[in-house]
């Protein structure tokens, strides 16, 4: 996972679950230390509330914190994802420039180790985003109406952290979709490099 400084708020990550339980113990004790007169039901309820208000602070802070990264390595790998495939059409033109000096049988191992290239950055793409899509949301919690998570997302947006968007697409029906476009393409282009072998074998 990307290493990413973790959002804090009032002291909760949502990360370790020993740290936030001493950041949240006092935050109760001083609960209770600023209303020393308060009767025990009273202190109850204050307890209660605040408890509540320290759960949905850690409950959005830890799925903001888990799918940032996760967001962050999916736009990395698409980008990769992206220059792969541009480089499979760079090397097959590149086959055909008459002002190519080098050997044709270079530029086509060239090309073909792009395709090969090319399969893998989209596997890794699809595991990022498979990664992405499995992540606990933020989106949800701000949905539920809840005040508090609402609130508390609202905090980490305000101390100038991003916005999370979660990509609607299906990452498998992508990646399938660009796997077939990239077969086809190269099995075009293989018989297309076989008849250029052939000619050049009937010439020699």
């Amino acid at each position: 996972m990307t290493t990413i400084s973790p959002v804090t708020i009032d002291g909760i990550t949502g990360i370790s679950n020993d740290l936030d339980s001493e950041v949240m113990d006092a935050a109760l004790k001083s609960v209770l230390a600023e209303h020393p007169d308060a009767s025990a039901r009273e202190q109850r309820r204050l307890l209660g509330e605040e408890y509540k208000r320290l759960l949905a602070v850690e409950d959005t802070v830890r799925r903001y914190n888990t799918l940032r990264p996760r967001l962050l390595e999916e736009q990395v790998a698409r980008e990769e994802r992206d220059h792969a495939l541009t480089l499979v059409e760079d090397r097959w033109e590149a086959l055909a420039d008459p002002n190519n000096k080098g050997s044709w049988q270079h530029g086509h191992q060239a090309y073909v180790r792009a395709v090969d290239d090319a399969r893998i950055a989209i596997d890794m793409w699809e595991e990022r985003a498979f990664a992405v899509a499995k992540s606990p949301g933020v989106a949800a919690l701000i949905a539920d109406g809840n005040g508090e998570y609402h609130g508390t997302y609202r905090r980490i947006l305000d101390a100038g952290h991003p916005v999370l968007t979660v990509p609607e697409t299906d990452p498998g029906t992508v990646a399938a979709q660009l796997r077939a476009n990239l077969d086809q393409a190269h099995k075009h282009r293989q018989r297309q490099a076989g008849q250029t072998l052939g000619l050049a074998t009937a010439q020699n």
